[in-house]
């Protein structure tokens, strides 16, 4: 073969790993335009409450695309009494510090100067109270939140609640009575 036959197939072979980078730049750069476009949409979802449905354009030309919200989860506290999903209390607890029910309380629980938080796995029967209240477990008796009630999506209540605002979460079922402080219960059923 001559010289030339080597420079055609030495042009050949250039052209076609310029063709197959430039593929893989492309699909490369569309991959990193996606991740963009969920972080942007993550954090446009973060600054939106939990319960209020968004679409979200990734360009003008673009479908739009439904981003799923995510059930909010309570607030994890990081100092403060834990009951661990194993522990099971029967009885009084008053603490004068945060609260984290994982386990399974049968009796009295009271915080009220500081925050409560029943989880997914928790159990907790008779009277709770607390500052803020989040409940995404079970609770068979009354609640008592002074500045506010947060049920979320798992949360399963039967009783009474107390509490100057109440925010529930699509998926909680109630069997209740609702009070504001100082007014007459009012019965409510939601499910």
């Amino acid at each position: 073969m001559g010289i030339q036959a080597w420079f055609i197939i030495l042009g050949v072979i250039s052209m076609t790993l310029i063709v197959w980078d430039g593929k893989r730049l492309k699909a490369k750069e569309r991959l990193s335009n996606h991740t963009a476009n969920r972080q942007h949409a993550s954090a446009i979802h973060a600054s939106l409450p939990a319960s209020v449905p968004y679409l979200a354009f990734s360009h003008p030309a673009a479908k739009p695309a439904v981003v799923p919200i995510a059930k909010p989860e309570p607030k994890r506290i990081r100092e403060g009494s834990l009951i661990g999903a194993a522990t099971q209390i029967s009885g009084k607890l008053i603490a004068d510090e945060p609260v984290l029910v994982k386990g399974r309380l049968e009796g009295t629980l009271l915080a009220p100067n500081h925050p409560v938080t029943i989880t997914s796995t928790g159990y907790v029967t008779s009277y709770v109270e607390g500052d803020c209240v989040d409940i995404d477990g079970h609770l068979a008796g009354t609640l008592r939140a002074n500045k506010k009630a947060t049920l979320l999506s798992r949360a399963r209540l039967q009783g009474a609640i107390e509490a100057p605002c109440l925010e529930c979460a699509a998926g909680a079922w109630l069997q209740v009575d609702v009070a504001k402080k100082a007014s007459r219960p009012k019965v409510a059923m939601v499910s």
